[in-house]
């Protein structure tokens, strides 16, 4: 499931899927078919599935069926970059489809963003949705334990899906709202200028239209068990982030690259990453570091667009774009050989010094797989 995400993510970020023929064939299927659902089997997985048997119109997407007595899960699929515009409608549509034949589950995704829904839960369907991933943002550990306890077809045998679901609707929106927002937040934390944890989660809930108190993030934070993958220390809104600059020394035999000339940087990941005084520790962090820092020194948006950077005025959350924390500046997610690329053009634009140690995974495709390597670029004195 790991290689599959990462690769699903990379394609995003490419902007590979055209349209929604793409995302149901090439996307979606591919996470059903990692998930253990036979894609081949007609009367498993059901394209163009009909609940309501007296409207031929009336169509979803992908049915699928653990055993023959009726579906356990209607999925409804847009184009990527759909989902916002196309909620309201596609949630009327499937409490339509639930009006006769009900699935366990409804799924509404356009590929990066996947919406989950208890069909038969009370109230308005909108407010059924119990959990949301984002393929291409989310933590792939949250993301593949979602996707295992939600959508694996051994789970729906064992009938674990709707307890579990039904957990997650028990919480207050509140508590929905924070358990939605705290992956987002651990990544924020990674980034300048490095909030604590309880920090990060009270500005995101504030972006909800939601208030809650530093002691009420910080409750939730320990009553989930998650603490920021730096260390505990964070917790309390005290870290050190004074970055380890890496080194040839630091990370044992790493490779060196010429910045100019990088190997084959696909399915990588990085170990230690800094830039001038700033240390990250993914690809899409590093390029986002490198435009806050340009944005700072006065670099306009235009010459950033000129320098090969894909960013946009405002919030935007479509096509891969992300917000940058505490600027109406959006960037777009690109794949690791894109990043290092952007990151040091820019850093020679701030003429600032840039390391990167990482290492290549333990998959076909790696151009060196399980080898560690290193790019260093700093102005010349």
């Amino acid at each position: 499931m790991r290689d599959a995400l990462n690769d699903i993510r990379q394609k995003i970020s490419d902007g590979a899927y055209k349209n929604e023929e793409h995302v149901r064939l090439s996307l979606v299927a591919r996470v059903l078919l990692e998930l253990e659902w036979n894609v081949w089997d007609p009367e498993e997985v059901n394209s163009e599935y009909k609940p309501v048997a007296y409207e031929d119109s009336t169509k979803v997407d992908i049915a699928l069926f653990s055993t023959s007595r009726r579906p356990d899960l209607f999925i409804e699929v847009k184009s990527m970059g759909k989902i916002s515009s196309d909620l309201a409608k596609a949630e009327r549509q499937l409490r339509d489809y639930n009006r006769d034949n009900s699935a366990l589950f409804t799924i509404i995704t356009d590929g990066r963003v996947w919406r989950f829904y208890l069909s038969q839960a009370r109230g308005k369907f909108s407010e059924r949705c119990f959990k949301q991933i984002d393929l291409l943002d989310d933590d792939l550990d949250d993301i593949e334990n979602s996707l295992n306890t939600f959508l694996k077809k051994v789970e729906f045998v064992n009938g674990n899906p709707e307890r579990e679901a039904q957990k997650y609707l028990r919480l207050t929106e509140k508590q929905r709202i924070m358990e939605e927002l705290l992956p987002q937040a651990k990544r924020t934390i990674l980034e300048p200028p490095f909030p604590s944890l309880p920090e990060a989660l009270v500005e995101l809930v504030a972006e909800t239209g939601f208030t809650i108190t530093a002691e009420e993030a910080q409750d939730f934070i320990k009553e989930m068990g998650s603490g920021p993958p730096v260390g505990p220390d964070a917790i309390d809104g005290t870290r050190t982030t004074t970055p380890i600059t890496p080194t040839v020394e630091t990370i044992p035999g790493a490779r060196s690259f010429r910045p100019e000339q990088p190997p084959d940087l696909h399915f990588t990941k990085i170990i230690q990453a800094t830039l001038g005084s700033q240390s990250v520790n993914k690809w899409n962090a590093l390029v986002r570091c490198a435009v806050k820092q340009a944005l700072k020194n006065n670099v306009s948006i235009s010459h950033l667009k000129e320098l090969g950077v894909r960013v946009e005025k405002g919030q935007k959350t479509n096509e891969g774009f992300r917000p940058l924390t505490d600027m109406n500046v959006s960037v777009q997610g690109v794949g690791a050989d894109k990043a290092w690329y952007l990151a040091w053009r820019l850093a020679k634009e701030l003429n600032s010094e840039i390391m990167v140690g990482f290492k290549w995974r333990e998959r076909a495709g790696a151009a060196h797989p399980g080898e560690q390597g290193l790019l260093h670029w700093k102005p010349q004195s």
